[in-house]
């Protein structure tokens, strides 16, 4: 069975490094055998009040799409490791295995600067999704066709 890993988001009020220890400890206390992985983000440029609440009515609405997305690409990942026997940890992100890269992860400045306003960059995380999830149906279809011609071709 894959790992499963949790993003969870917390309010900086005084340091992230002082809330991140206190993480920490707070979780070692209670699962000693529960490793922590800090998942960091740079300060993004918020712009104004007004251009952060509607971009707040619309990051729900990005983050059902992602979420969904990112279900589908599970479900899908899961049916191919049933069906044709791939073991677990075969699959990468952009060459890096899945668990390295959620690991140790690191922002990727020239693919979302964070110069540029927050709007933008919600915008290009979408586009980007939507290209997976269209690349991921390509996928799809040729891994069926592949798979029913070797049906037939056993068949005959």
């Amino acid at each position: 069975m894959a790992t499963r890993y949790w993003v969870v988001t917390l309010p900086v009020q005084t340091s992230a490094s002082s809330l991140w220890s206190r993480l920490q400890e707070a979780i070692s206390k209670h699962s000693f055998d529960t490793p922590l992985y800090r998942f960091n983000t740079p300060d993004l440029r918020v712009g104004t009040l007004d251009s952060l609440l509607s971009l707040s009515d619309d990051l729900s609405k990005s983050n059902s799409f992602v979420e969904g997305v990112s279900q589908k690409i599970r479900r899908q990942i899961e049916e191919l490791e049933r069906v044709s026997g791939v073991q677990n940890g075969a699959l990468t992100v952009d060459g890096v295995p899945v668990d390295s890269y959620l690991t140790r992860f690191v922002w990727d400045e020239a693919k979302y600067p964070t110069m540029s306003p927050l709007r933008e960059t919600v915008d290009s995380i979408h586009v980007q999704v939507a290209k997976i999830e269209d690349d991921l149906k390509v996928i799809v279809i040729l891994h069926f066709s592949s798979f029913l011609n070797q049906i037939l071709l056993e068949r005959s």
